[in-house]
């Protein structure tokens, strides 16, 4: 039987990296691209996001929240280059690419499943890892199949495999994108050509997939039996098509570790899922609040809670490659990483709370980050061990020259 959805969104995330030191040239980029609009919070209109986050990663994140008019009108005045210099000082910037149209486009030649993308973010960190967002909205469809056979294919719209095979095809029907290389080409124009992101070991053949989809209650309610969503909810969860097989092993979903990580949350018609390179909400709209104010929680406050968790992630891949080039530097990143992150709460609201929980376990972030202490450790005794060799070395210099000075010094004397 096929499921009915009454609304649904899903975001794409792809992470990239900038060299720190061609930070604010690529901020320059951004800012000469008509297409590209800073994004300027304000405490009124984005009163949800002022409120959920602590002061701190309120002001890591959203630096314009504590800017004052006459300043921001100030700031637009300025030139495009004094611009970049002020905001690369800033530990985060917000863009939003102006869309003159919704991209919308279509999977497949006969049985197409259309889609728009509706809004694309960029968002920048002073340590020069980077976010481009894309969300995307199915058109003319309220088949839930569609919705996973169109989260499978998109997400990889953008690898190697994708292009070389045109496996799975999307073909883009605007007047804007003829094909999907077309956004791969955006990709690149918005990312910049001069990226890190495969040296500092970045995975980004697959977008991140962060969706959202609410059923018609006709086919979710207090009669329906959850094991008859469970296959479809797994599917979901997992990113698969809608023809893919899913195991029964009972054993395995009857485990505590294995549901942790997988639903950390669920009541009669919520549904929280959850991989490492994935979330999903499914619900059901016999509940207002479940296509009202849940979806607009979750695309805003959790979305930028995920963000940040995802920047925590890479960031600290990001301190292992930087350890085995520039070590100080990296010492620094490490220290700061510390102070302004690991040892900050992002919120006081509840289920913020636990939904930062199950992203780091899911990303493996603390152990991540005890490995990159214990890497620290070994580096900063490498490196002390190099530098009392080198100051031994200038040491013994300095000394045979002091000596040599001594016995000319001593040599003239006599001949005097």
């Amino acid at each position: 039987m096929e499921l009915m959805t009454k609304y649904q969104y899903t975001y794409f995330i792809y992470p990239y990296v900038i060299e720190e030191e061609k930070y604010k040239k690529y901020l320059q980029g951004l800012l000469r691209n008509k297409k590209c609009k800073l994004r300027i919070f304000d405490k009124q209109k984005d009163i949800h996001l002022y409120t959920y986050f602590l002061p701190n990663i309120r002001d890591y994140m959203f630096w314009s929240f504590e800017a004052n008019k006459q300043g921001l009108r100030d700031f637009k005045k300025l030139d495009t280059t004094v611009k970049a210099t002020l905001l690369a000082e800033h530990e985060c910037n917000i863009f939003n690419y102006e869309l003159s149209e919704n991209l919308q486009g279509k999977v497949n030649d006969e049985n197409g499943i259309f889609f728009e993308i509706s809004e694309i973010k960029i968002i920048c960190f002073k340590t020069g890892i980077c976010f481009l967002v894309f969300k995307t909205n199915l058109e003319n469809s309220e088949n839930f199949s569609d919705i996973l056979n169109f989260n499978y294919k998109f997400r990889e719209i953008n690898s190697i495999a994708y292009n070389l095979k045109e496996y799975e095809n999307i073909k883009i029907q605007s007047n804007t994108f003829k094909n999907v290389k077309d956004i791969s080409v955006l990709i690149k124009e918005l990312t910049g050509t001069e990226n890190i992101t495969n040296e500092a070991n970045i995975g980004t053949e697959k977008f991140f997939v962060y969706s959202y989809a609410c059923l018609d209650q006709k086919d979710w309610n207090e009669n329906t039996k959850e094991e008859e969503l469970d296959n479809l909810f797994e599917k979901y969860r997992s990113v698969l098509p809608a023809s893919s097989q899913i195991l029964d092993d009972k054993y395995t979903r009857e485990t505590d570790k294995f549901e942790e990580k997988k639903l950390m949350y669920k009541n009669q018609y919520i549904k929280y899922g959850f991989t490492s390179t994935s979330t999903v909400l499914f619900t059901s709209n016999i509940n207002t609040s479940n296509f009202t104010i849940v979806p607009q929680k979750y695309e805003s406050e959790y979305l930028y809670t995920y963000i940040l968790v995802l920047y925590k992630k890479i960031l600290l891949n990001k301190l292992n490659y930087d350890f085995r080039r520039k070590f100080k530097k990296a010492e620094e990143g490490l220290i700061n990483f510390t102070k302004q992150l690991w040892i900050q709460d992002m919120t006081n609201e509840e289920f913020g709370r636990r939904l930062e929980v199950i992203w780091m376990k899911n990303l493996d972030i603390e152990l991540t980050y005890s490995k990159i202490k214990n890497e620290y450790d070994v580096s900063y005794k490498r490196h002390n061990v190099e530098e009392l060799n080198k100051n031994n070395k200038i040491t013994r210099v300095v000394i045979i020259t002091i000596l040599i000075i001594n016995i000319l010094t001593i040599i003239y004397a006599s001949l005097a």
